[in-house]
């Protein structure tokens, strides 16, 4: 018996000092403003994580990494000790260059495009498992109406379709003052989506593949030289002059060498707000999108390519029995690690739902302590700590 509690000890030893959590944030040596989505990454288990809109991440430093790789498209790449080492307090430098623009002169913009994301595509494994820290936030009129989140497992069958797995989960329905008077108005729920395309959207590329293909958006093509000597190319669009639909401004960044797409953002051009007016929506209720923030990354470290990040927020307003309301929130998809050529699951373990909120709260361990989950805003962080007891 003595023998075995000794060996339980060691055992829960060795567990606890598997992975350490460290914190920081990073800012702009120039500026000294924070930086948003700046990749932490494990430098041998290739683990990743992003900083959140204040600078700060928080990282469960696998037992193998010594060193954390701090990494930004836009900054010059560092490399930290992780040694005895639980804060950071990281100042990048920013890689400064002029964009060129360039013209590509033996094919089309969109041909240019569609070879970058086949390339992607075809890096990416066949047969994927992506385990993923999944949440969504929902907003009424500035109090928060729901939040869920989960542990994920996604299986990617093809570049379009994608099974989920729920290992463990929260859904929290507020109860303050707007989300009561809103439920008593109206009987139309807003949602996000489906959250088992989450995923497959994303290898998909779609959003891109709609942008190049329709005819009032501008696009344009500028070149970049990395910190690290890496060129790239950056499609730029925007909405034409007269859109009569367009409403979305960004950028996609991929390798002018190895076609490889490391990132996508895109925002609401405010010139073309009131495209956005009527959008269908749950029943037509929406009115108009005021803010809309998407953000893609992909990470290339080892020689090995893939999703590392999805978010996006999306406010505007809707009309309910003749009441203005504003609604929105955030979605974020952080993926952890990626396993190729998974044991196949049994599909009767596969989630059905578009949405969590049926499974409550369906948890046995702080699985969003175990992720390298994005950090919420502070003011975020407070508001929702009732649902973290």
């Amino acid at each position: 018996m003595k023998n075995i509690l000794i060996a339980l000890l060691l055992f829960l030893n060795i567990s606890v000092q598997a992975q350490e959590l460290v914190q920081g944030i990073i800012k702009d040596i120039e500026t000294n403003k924070p930086i948003q989505h700046v990749m932490i990454i494990g430098n041998v288990s290739g683990k990743t994580t992003v900083t959140n809109s204040e600078g700060r991440f928080q990282f469960n430093l696998p037992a193998q990494d010594s060193k954390l790789i701090i990494k930004h498209l836009d900054y010059f790449t560092q490399e930290l000790s992780a040694k005895n080492t639980k804060s950071f307090n990281v100042q990048m430098q920013s890689s400064t260059e002029s964009l060129e623009e360039i013209v590509i002169f033996k094919t089309s913009i969109k041909s240019e495009i569609e070879k970058a994301i086949k390339t992607s595509q075809e890096k990416f494994a066949k047969n994927l498992k992506l385990n993923t820290f999944y949440r969504e936030l929902s907003y009424v009129n500035g109090g928060m109406y729901l939040y869920e989140d989960a542990e994920i497992d996604y299986y990617l069958q093809s570049i379009n379709k994608s099974n989920v797995i729920i290992k463990e989960s929260r859904s929290v329905k507020f109860s303050n003052k707007e989300a009561q008077k809103f439920d008593s108005l109206s009987k139309v729920s807003y949602y996000w989506g489906d959250l088992k395309e989450r995923v497959s959207n994303e290898f998909d590329f779609k959003l891109i593949k709609n942008i190049i293909s329709d005819k009032e958006y501008d696009l344009y093509i500028t070149a970049k030289t990395t910190a690290d000597g890496t060129e790239l190319y950056v499609l730029n669009f925007n909405p034409i002059d007269n859109a009569k639909k367009a409403t979305l401004s960004g950028k996609m960044i991929y390798g002018a060498k190895d076609y490889l797409i490391r990132e996508i953002k895109v925002d609401l051009d405010l010139k073309f707000v009131t495209n956005s007016e009527y959008l269908p929506n749950n029943n037509g209720h929406w009115r108009k999108r005021t803010f809309y923030n998407r953000t893609t990354l992909f990470n290339l470290y080892n020689n090995k390519y893939a999703l590392t990040y999805v978010s996006y927020r999306v406010y505007g307003d809707s009309e309910i029995f003749n009441q203005i309301n504003q609604i929105g929130g955030f979605v974020e998809l952080l993926v952890d690690s990626v396993d190729e050529n998974p044991a196949k699951p049994k599909s009767e373990n596969f989630y059905t739902e578009s949405k969590l909120t049926r499974l409550g709260k369906n948890y046995k361990t702080k699985y969003w302590e175990k992720f390298n989950v994005v950090p919420l805003t502070f003011k975020e962080e407070q508001m929702l700590k009732e649902i973290n007891k």
